[in-house]
């Protein structure tokens, strides 16, 4: 019995297929590797990388979020453009930003143009367009900042400059943010100095609220 002639064009579908099929089945599989990136970074501490624009080369992350807590507990986070590891440790900044609470409950917050952020000792080097505000509406601008985490201290060898509700301050050589017994924030102004109290912002803080 003389078989079927098979077209020639099913035949070309089927190799098609053999072909689409498998290239189908990886960009599935691909898909889900890259759905969003959370690479541990041990000692509780997690980088969860954007992934919308998922892209890890040459140990290069995009949008890297790093989480942790200090050793109270208390959460803080690292944000970047992008992040290059160094070492295992360490990673090189692009475009970072940091929340930080102090033991007053105080939420400061930093930003600058580059940084390097040291996972081991939980330490933030800022440099460049350094900015600090904090929740009671003080804004702090100085050119290279230091931030221990664990230790709740934020400091700098830059001039520095800043404003707030009870007045303005400039430090030549720069400034320090340490928390004290019973929770006492202080700041410290490095050499020549200027401060410009607002009195009357003082006088109402001083003053006790009606009932």
């Amino acid at each position: 019995m003389k078989r079927p002639t098979i077209p020639k064009s099913y035949s070309r579908y089927v190799s098609l297929m053999k072909v689409v099929l498998p290239v189908g089945i990886l960009l599935s599989v691909g898909f889900v590797v890259a759905w969003p990136y959370i690479l541990s970074l041990g000692n509780e501490e997690v980088a969860i990388i954007d992934a919308s624009q998922p892209e890890i080369r040459e140990n290069r992350m995009v949008h890297p979020h790093y989480l942790s807590t200090d050793n109270k507990g208390q959460p803080f986070h690292v944000n970047a453009e992008w992040a290059k590891e160094q070492t295992e440790n360490l990673a090189n900044l692009v475009n970072p930003e940091s929340s930080m609470t102090m033991e007053d409950g105080q939420t400061f917050n930093v930003e600058a143009k580059e940084g390097h952020y040291d996972k081991k000792t939980k330490v933030l080097n800022l440099k460049g367009g350094v900015k600090l505000t904090s929740t009671e509406g003080y804004l702090v601008k100085t050119e290279q900042a230091e931030v221990a985490i664990e230790k709740k201290v934020i400091e700098g060898s830059s001039y520095i400059e800043g404003e707030g509700p009870t007045g303005k301050i400039m430090g030549k050589n720069g400034f320090k943010i340490e928390n004290r017994p019973k929770g006492l924030k202080v700041i410290t102004l490095k050499g020549p100095s200027r401060v410009v109290i607002n009195k009357s912002a003082m006088k109402k803080k001083k003053e006790p609220h009606a009932r």
